[in-house]
């Protein structure tokens, strides 16, 4: 092929692959983007009409129900709510087997539930059993489960899960049922059935299938902490870790890794008072979790077990990496407290109180930066 011919046989396949894309037409396409210009300027009055305007404009079911659904939640914006949930149902009715139908259900229970009424709570649940494999379901089961235990004690969302979770076997929302059982168990003061569903939801969904395996093995250190098992609340967190995936040049990291390799130092040094390991392991969270924002508390809380065991020159050598590695950190400005040697940079403020006088933590559960648990 010549150069001179590459350029038209370029311009040819792009017209040939601009036929392949939805039609959308242009008076949705315009009523569309008119909508989205004066929603995110908070004209929702005007957004709500161009929307309804972009559905009856649709060429496509999924089109029409997509403007719908941002219809209705303008709607909600201006509290205008029996306009939104007949937005919903119109949904439901009219697109039998539309994309958006099984979203505006579950938007209608919330409606119901917003209104005050009891049956709306129902309906989520029912919405739950019937769609486990929508992405609304795995939030709607967490706040239903809240719902009971709130109303009816722990025991009636334990009932609602234990009879729910045959349902539910394989589906998306199986490990968010399991997951909130073993926390119902572990508020009503059930620790160790707890910390065995917590650990087997986690072994039976494990990552990439599970999203909440890390936030269960969590749990179950917490547990076992709790109970004063620092050894098996160790062995948990080490199970959560030993999914990290490593790569040439980094690694995939999750939100609860770092912090659990913080919390295995911790426990070595604060429960079973081994300061040697708990050393080599605040070193791997500033070595392997690099890019943490617990990285420099574990290089300073590394440097301050240095200096009680009179090693100065290894706390020394540990504090100028931080100031050279991590010149933005807050300890860069406190290194004179353990090395008699260390010069700050010029031009920094003091060093925090807070550092220079530590307060001893509070004997209670304090997340650090990890994953979210579910409400």
């Amino acid at each position: 092929m010549t150069r001179a011919l590459r350029p038209l046989l370029l311009a040819l396949l792009l017209l040939a692959g601009s036929g392949c894309g939805p039609a959308y037409g242009p008076e949705y396409l315009l009523a569309l983007r008119a909508g989205q210009r004066a929603y995110h300027a908070g004209r929702y009055e005007a957004a709500a009409g161009d929307f309804a305007r972009a559905a009856g404009a649709a060429t496509r079911i999924k089109d029409r129900d997509e403007a719908r659904l941002l219809q209705a939640r303008m709607n909600e914006k201006l509290d205008r709510f029996d306009h939104a949930a007949a937005i919903y149902r119109q949904m439901v009715e009219d697109s039998p087997e539309g994309p958006r139908r099984v979203r505006a259900i579950f938007e209608l229970c919330y409606l119901d539930i917003r209104n005050g009424a009891e049956a709306g709570w129902q309906a989520l649940r029912e919405a739950v059993l019937r769609y486990p494999n929508h992405g609304a379901a795995r939030r709607a089961l967490a706040l239903s489960v809240q719902h009971l235990a709130r109303t009816g004690g722990e025991s009636a969302a334990r009932a609602f899960l234990r009879t729910s979770l045959p349902r539910l076997a394989g589906t998306e929302a199986e490990q968010q049922a399991e997951y909130e059982l073993a926390r119902s168990l572990e508020r009503g003061g059930q620790l160790a059935p707890a910390h065995d569903a917590l650990v087997a939801t986690a072994r039976a969904h494990p990552y990439p299938f599970g999203s909440l395996s890390d936030d269960a093995l969590w749990r179950a250190s917490r547990i076992d902490e709790t109970t004063g098992r620092y050894q098996h609340a160790i062995e948990d967190l080490r199970e959560l870790l030993r999914s990290r995936e490593t790569a040439a040049g980094g690694s995939y990291e999750r939100p609860r890794f770092a912090p659990a390799q913080m919390r295995i130092a911790k426990l070595y040094r604060d429960r079973l008072r081994d300061a040697a390991t708990a050393r080599a392991e605040l070193r791997k969270v500033y070595t392997e979790h690099a890019n943490s924002n617990l990285a420099d508390d574990a290089m300073w809380q590394e440097a301050v077990l240095w200096h009680e065991v009179g090693e100065a020159a290894q706390a020394c050598a540990l504090l100028d990496r931080l100031r050279r590695e991590r010149p933005s950190s807050r300890y860069v400005r406190c290194g004179q407290l353990l090395c008699p040697g260390y010069t700050p940079p010029a031009g920094l403020r003091p060093c925090p109180r807070y550092i220079a006088e530590p307060e001893p933590e509070p004997e209670r559960e304090r997340e650090e930066g990890g994953g979210e648990d579910q409400p």
